[in-house]
């Protein structure tokens, strides 16, 4: 009998390994084998209470825990070193994996504050990059004001000493090329208010030294007047000795002997130096100032021109030297006229010298007028004075001015 209840045992159990064993993967195969060994061990467990063999059966299971006690006591002790070795191996890993969460926990903590060292240097960087460009700007500036406070001074010095195409230059480039670059700092508004007076300033000193050439040009002026009389003069001797060769005799114009007596036109005339002048031209016409200038210059010459005949003259035999003079400053100043209006017609119009011309006639007329009665009363100044008079016509013909005028006051006031 108990043979047969531990034989019962050992089937459960061996189905109860085999349900143990199949578990998950069996499925529902795994239900109806457990429930297989249910219905086996309510049949077994009422036998026994039938018979009263319930020690034997207690007995049984004892015996049967026991064995599998064994089983697992000494399946423990096959796998219970590397089951050591393994939790000796993961307290380890723990110990290291603490260690170096430690290490990444301070190597966070000094990336931390070296990223914050990083950012300061960086916003250090920035900010000192900054201050090297603010530096360099106002460095630029310096160099730049310098070589503004350098073209001033050069431009003084150049205006001081009459270099006036370089000044004009030098103002040119300041205008130009620092004004703009300059106009937002108050040094570059104030260089821009200064460059006006700079402009007059080297206006007024060119300006100067023509006027200083024009005052200068009265002795060149009567020195060319001299020259021009004197040639017509041997001019007019050689047209007599001309005509009283001719025994019949033939009027021929004054025009017509200025053709016949070219070739012996070989003296070289008085040079005039014009440089003060075009070079005064020049800079009023880069400053923008030429209508001005011309406006300033026609006054000028128009005042010089009254000077000269305003002179206080004596007809009188002995003193009949200084209307002379006058009669040769004019051909003097009409023939510089001639030559500023040769080289620069766009500066001087024939129109201009016209109206001075006839202004000029008009005053020789009048001095005449007011000493009419004295130069008829004299022959020897009347004969002297018309022989003047008529040397000056052809003169001022020669160089291609309206004589018609002079003509007249001669017959008016000689009767020939």
């Amino acid at each position: 009998m108990a043979d047969s209840i531990q034989q019962q045992l050992q089937q459960l159990v061996l189905l109860s390994d085999s349900v143990g064993t199949g578990g998950a993967g069996a499925g529902s195969g795994g239900v109806s084998t457990v429930e297989e060994a249910m219905e086996q061990l309510g049949p077994l467990i009422h036998s026994v209470y039938r018979t009263n063999k319930q020690k034997q059966f207690q007995k049984q299971v004892e015996v049967f825990a026991q064995r599998k006690d064994a089983e697992i006591m000494k399946l423990c002790g096959n796998y219970h070193q590397e089951f050591v070795q393994s939790v000796a191996q993961l307290l380890k890993v723990r110990q290291n994996t603490s260690e170096l969460q430690e290490k990444v926990v301070g190597l966070n903590a000094e990336l931390q504050k070296s990223g914050k060292t990083l950012y300061e240097k960086k916003a250090e960087l920035v900010s000192l990059r900054r201050e090297h460009k603010n530096i360099q700007d106002a460095v630029d500036t310096v160099r730049g004001c310098l070589e503004v406070v350098r073209m001033g001074a050069a431009f003084d010095e150049q205006v001081a000493s009459k270099q006036y195409y370089s000044a004009i230059k030098t103002l040119s480039s300041l205008k130009e090329l620092y004004v703009p670059q300059m106009r937002k700092y108050a040094f570059g508004r104030m260089l821009e208010t200064s460059v006006p007076r700079m402009e007059s300033k080297l206006q007024g000193a060119a300006l100067s030294d023509m006027k200083d050439w024009l005052y200068g040009l009265k002795k060149t002026t009567r020195d060319i007047g001299r020259h021009l009389t004197t040639r017509m003069e041997k001019k007019q001797k050689m047209w007599a000795e001309r005509d009283s060769s001719i025994k019949e005799r033939y009027f021929v114009s004054s025009a017509v002997q200025f053709v016949l007596d070219e070739e012996f036109d070989h003296d070289d005339p008085v040079a005039v130096d014009m440089m003060p002048l075009y070079q005064c031209l020049h800079i009023n016409e880069k400053l923008g100032r030429r209508a001005e200038f011309r406006r300033s210059f026609t006054e000028d010459r128009r005042d010089q021109l009254n000077l000269i005949l305003a002179s206080q003259i004596q007809f009188a035999l002995a003193h009949l030297a200084p209307f002379e003079h006058m009669l040769h400053d004019v051909i003097g100043f009409f023939n510089v006229e001639q030559i500023i209006l040769a080289s620069a017609p766009e500066f001087r119009s024939k129109a201009d010298v016209d109206t001075l011309w006839d202004a000029g006639i008009v005053k020789l007329s009048d001095i005449i007028a007011r000493n009419i009665q004295q130069i008829r009363e004299d022959t020897g100044v009347s004969e002297v004075l018309q022989q003047v008079l008529t040397t000056f016509t052809y003169v001022m013909e020669e160089n291609a001015f309206d004589v018609r005028k002079l003509r007249e006051l001669i017959l008016a006031v000689f009767g020939a």
